[in-house]
């Protein structure tokens, strides 16, 4: 890892300061399914839930990953359990802009939708999938949002640009839907 990597990440994750993150808020981009997408029962291969792609050019800002998070937006009558993977593209051809994605800000202004452009159910080279974070646990009552996971990457995760990450939530039970995102700061390293 860079120097510049490591000091980014130590500013990032060391302040204790109350202000630390209100001051990177602007920097600060999000994004998620709004529909579910089906949970799958494999390893992630080609077929992504949800793909960012970094549109800056060679030399620009990249995407440090704060965080990626699931929902479980739909259960079946049986308990189980899921789990986040993502996969970091190198290279990767600019993804489709998905309007069917909720986006959001640290501080509020629209967010950059052509610098950073996402999409849901996206066709993806098969890069390397790993999982991350801990397991999610569906509750047996059906078909009622059950619950959540998220995995704070905490900038261990650097999409550079003309790159892309791509998130995918495998799950022990089929019928399961989700929502995905994934949190990120644009900076210069």
């Amino acid at each position: 890892m860079s120097e510049k990597t490591e000091t980014l990440i130590a500013d990032i994750t060391d302040q204790l300061d109350p202000l630390a993150f209100a001051r990177l808020a602007s920097e600060y981009e999000s994004t998620m399914t709004i529909l579910g997408v089906a949970g799958i029962v494999v390893r992630p291969d080609t077929v992504s839930h949800l793909t960012i792609y970094n549109g800056e050019n060679v030399g620009g800002k990249s995407l440090v990953i704060d965080r990626l998070f699931s929902f479980n937006l739909v259960s079946t009558a049986a308990p189980a359990f899921y789990t986040l993977w993502y996969c970091n593209h190198l290279q990767m051809t600019k993804v489709t802009n998905d309007t069917t994605l909720s986006r959001g800000t640290g501080d509020g202004r629209e967010p950059d939708n052509s610098m950073v452009p996402a999409e849901a159910d996206a066709t993806v080279l098969d890069n390397g999938w790993f999982p991350c974070g801990g397991n999610g646990k569906v509750c047996a009552a059906g078909v009622i949002p059950s619950g959540g996971t998220e995995w704070e990457a905490a900038g261990r995760i650097v999409v550079q640009p003309k790159a892309g990450l791509s998130i995918a939530v495998s799950s022990s039970a089929v019928g399961e839907t989700y929502q995905v995102g994934a949190a990120w700061w644009r900076t210069q390293l």
